[in-house]
């Protein structure tokens, strides 16, 4: 049979048929035992891989550092997290403080105002303890105000004013005279 008798369809299918055939496995095998026997091919060296005793030192010491390099990325990143969390808390802590001390300030003046509208119609002997409580509230305040800045001149004057009155000296310091004290 000739190429000349094919119908195309035979000629392409004939065309489409592969040149060669791949070789078995098994065929290669017994072809390197073959060479192998003969002295052709040597055979293959088991795969090592050996670590001289300073490397092993070596990788020892980087996984040391390598460790302790993380331990300490990562407590630098949580300190700095945990700083950012308390400054936050103590800003909404001093924001809180300071509305608690303007609503009671507010509160404070309020019940000034009342204690006055009411002192009208009174005795002052009356009014004695509601003076005494407005005026222990305001002596507290102002301690607390020098406790916390000291150099509060306001909160200062109200505390050198009070134990002035307290000492029943209303005059103040400059006009304060010496005592004369007669002894018998």
């Amino acid at each position: 049979m000739h190429d000349d008798d094919l119908t195309p369809e035979e000629r392409a299918a004939m065309e489409s048929l592969p040149r060669e055939r791949p070789p078995d496995r098994a065929l290669e095998e017994r072809i390197v035992r073959a060479l192998r026997a003969q002295g052709l091919l040597e055979q293959p060296a088991p795969l090592r891989f050996t670590i001289p005793p300073v490397g092993w030192l070596a990788a020892a010491a980087a996984s040391v550092v390598l460790f302790a390099g993380g331990f300490a990325l990562g407590s630098w990143l949580e300190a700095r997290h945990t700083t950012r969390v308390v400054l936050d808390m103590h800003q909404r802590d001093a924001a809180q403080a300071a509305a608690l001390v303007q609503r009671t300030g507010s509160a404070y003046v309020s019940a000034l105002a009342a204690l006055a509208s009411v002192a009208r119609d009174r005795q002052p002997q009356e009014m004695a303890p509601a003076r005494e409580a407005a005026v222990n509230a305001l002596y507290a305040a102002a301690s607390q105000m020098v406790r916390l800045v000291p150099e509060e001149p306001v909160a200062v004057d109200i505390l050198q004013g009070m134990a002035r009155a307290a000492r029943g000296d209303s005059l103040g310091p400059a006009a304060e005279e010496p005592r004369r004290v007669v002894w018998f």
